[in-house]
């Protein structure tokens, strides 16, 4: 069966909460103290912080877009406007068992798709710095470096530093 990509609704909650909470940790498990893994996971993965953003709130946030295939989620992401034309990639999250099959793209399009609809003629993404596959992933669908910030979340002890990518929307 062909993946799909879709609106999230009430009843992917627990999906995408365990999928954003597995794939954070092991994604960065060797790259950021477990604090503040533990911190993030806490403030934005959780059923009922993931319950709240599965509800758009445009243009700010356009609500949880999940990718499924044969009736099972396998993963999800979300953005949303931070200006009159720019738009931000908040998260894209996949299951460890599909990664590498085009579904993290499938989910980057539509979430560039929405950015679009929206007026955006330019997007966003922070990426870890040192997450080279993910500033591999990034770079290959066009973003390029522009700035390194303080990550979200971080405290001055963490010294956990963001890579601010951007790229242009045709």
């Amino acid at each position: 069966m062909t993946a799909v990509v879709r609106r999230a609704t009430e009843n992917d909650v627990a999906d995408i909460a365990r999928i954003c909470s597995t794939a954070y940790h092991d994604t960065y498990r060797d790259l950021l103290p477990e604090g503040y893994i533990e911190r993030s996971v806490a403030e934005f993965y959780q059923e009922p912080r993931v319950a709240k953003d599965v509800t758009p709130t445009p243009p700010e946030w356009f609500g949880y877009q999940v990718v499924e295939e044969d009736g099972r989620v396998l993963g999800a992401a979300g953005g949303g406007m931070t200006g009159p034309a720019t738009g931000e990639l908040s998260r894209v999250y996949l299951d460890a068992t599909v990664r590498g099959r085009g579904l993290g793209t499938l989910l980057l399009d539509r979430v560039t798709e929405q950015i679009r609809e929206a007026g955006g003629t330019q997007m966003w993404v922070s990426v870890f710095l040192g997450d080279q596959a993910g500033i591999g992933f990034y770079r290959a669908r066009g973003f390029q470096p522009v700035d390194t910030v303080r990550a979200t979340l971080s405290r001055l002890d963490d010294h956990i530093v963001s890579l601010r990518m951007r790229r242009a929307l045709g």
